[in-house]
């Protein structure tokens, strides 16, 4: 098979062709293909190809906002965002609502309503063709084809432990607004009645709380209800405690039944450890490690240890954190930048960190300082400090030329999940970090021609390098330079 003939563009990157090529010389030969993709490589256009060439294909994403970019670059492909994101012009609220009301979309013939959702799902259940989905609307609408071609692939395994959990909610169940940690929850299930404690929900919560192996791991934590009480279509945030499973892999294939014959994962930052807990091993596998069409040279990622920036150190050690940023920012004077850090982080820099260029920015404001950031000039220097950033953020050519990544982002022990999955495989600890950690490194470089560098001066970055540098993909260790003193 010549995939090349399909290609949308009018020619492949060097590193496009050779991976179309292996798709089509070796597609009757393997079930899954792991193709780590880094940034620049043009997943678009590979997928595009498989569309135009398979026709039975669906293509996921896990946010509308890359279904869009998709639909903006092939307005001809179908395509479906969560219905909760459409919007009714007729009757001025969101698509969901109103299907929830009328029990089904306005009708062109009734209303005169163009009703784009009532398009988009009818064209993506019944024509059968291809088509590019959200992860939640493929679900939803069982679009499954013969082939399932995912983007942002490392998304799929929060994604399906998510959708495979179970849900205590508070306003059912009755537990104390003050309930957090799991000794406090283990006292909750010990005051109810023997008859409430057999309950489904009820037991598999003891259960987890008290197995040295449980099989699900318990988080207080707040979720979209639809149930009794909320207006139809329109589901309120409500406080619960939610079990997520430790292992799916040998849970009912939820995105991949017996419809979908081929795989194909794109990420640059899936690795061979995801596909075991996919439940993908048992298939024949491929994996595909690119290079980057971005000349190592351009893109630098600089690892200058300087000083811990733990909890534990960071009140001694925020001085010379500043120091590091304003020199860093100083040696790119009319060139944006963003500093990666979290939000605790980001409260002690607010108030040593001072000048105009500096962006800080709150949880619910995130996305509107964000924009503010993109669409502030070159010459202005901006910088955005970036709390929970380190990936699914957009940064080509002059909008970031440079970044820190001032804290290496190593999932809280604190977490009982967490803290269960590092004892039960130290491995899995370090990748959870080396993809966030590699998915920061990618938020700035995003084209052929594009160049910036990346620096990291917290001291723990040697122990991820020390420890997981064996997990990462060739592209991004082409890049990376130690031994060498940024600033100072």
């Amino acid at each position: 098979m010549n995939l090349l003939d399909y290609f949308p563009y009018e020619e492949p990157r060097e590193i496009q062709k050779q991976v179309l090529e292996v798709l089509g010389d070796d597609w009757d030969r393997y079930d899954v293909f792991v193709i780590s993709a880094p940034t620049a490589f043009g997943k678009t256009g590979i997928a595009k190809t498989l569309m135009q060439a398979l026709h039975s294909v669906s293509v996921i994403t896990p946010t509308n906002l890359l279904v869009d970019q998709f639909r903006a670059e092939f307005p001809d492909t179908p395509t479906l965002s969560r219905l909760d994101s459409y919007y009714c012009d007729l009757w001025k609220r969101p698509c969901a609502a109103t299907r929830a009301r009328l029990r089904g979309f306005c009708s062109k013939k009734e209303t005169g309503c163009e009703c784009p959702a009532s398009r988009d799902l009818a064209t993506a259940k019944y024509r059968r063709g291809p088509g590019i989905y959200n992860y939640h609307a493929y679900l939803a609408h069982k679009l499954y084809r013969d082939t399932l071609v995912v983007d942002e692939a490392h998304n799929l395994l929060p994604n399906i432990r998510e959708r495979m959990s179970l849900v205590l909610w508070r306003h059912k169940t009755g537990y104390p607004e003050s309930m957090r940690t799991p000794e406090q929850m283990r006292s909750w299930v010990s005051s109810l009645s023997e008859s409430r404690r057999k309950g489904k929900g009820i037991a598999t919560l003891e259960a987890a709380l008290r197995s040295p192996s449980p099989e699900y791991i318990p988080y207080r934590t707040r979720r979209e209800f639809a149930g009794k009480g909320t207006l139809r279509g329109q589901p309120e945030m409500r406080d619960c405690i939610e079990l997520v499973p430790v292992d799916i892999s040998t849970a009912p294939p939820m995105y991949w039944p017996k419809d979908v014959k081929k795989i194909v994962l794109l990420s640059a930052t899936i690795g061979r450890k995801d596909i075991p807990a996919l439940g993908l091993h048992r298939k024949r596998v491929l994996y595909l490690d690119c290079k980057s069409p971005i000349d190592p040279e351009r893109r630098p990622v600089v690892i200058d240890p300087q000083f811990s920036v733990s909890r534990n150190a960071i009140g001694t050690t925020l001085p010379r954190l500043v120091e590091y940023i304003e020199q860093v920012a100083a040696a790119h004077p009319h060139e944006k930048g963003v500093i990666h850090a979290t939000y605790a982080m980001a409260q002690l820099l607010r108030g040593t960190l001072q000048g105009p260029r500096y962006l800080f920015h709150e949880k619910e404001e995130r996305r509107e300082v964000y924009q503010r950031f993109r669409e502030a000039p070159p010459e202005s220097g901006a910088i955005l400090v970036a709390c929970g950033m380190y990936e699914g953020i957009d940064l080509p050519e002059d909008l970031g030329r440079w970044q820190i990544i001032a804290k290496v982002p190593w999932p809280s022990l604190g977490d009982p999940g967490v803290d269960y999955q590092m004892r039960k495989d130290p491995e899995w600890y370090l990748w959870e970090t080396a993809r966030k950690w590699i998915q920061a490194c990618g938020r700035i470089c995003r084209t052929p021609t594009d160049f910036g560098v990346t620096v990291c001066p917290d001291s723990s970055v040697e122990r991820l390098l020390r420890e997981g540098k064996h997990l990462f993909p060739s592209w991004l260790l082409d890049g990376i330079e130690e031994g060498r003193k940024y600033v100072g």
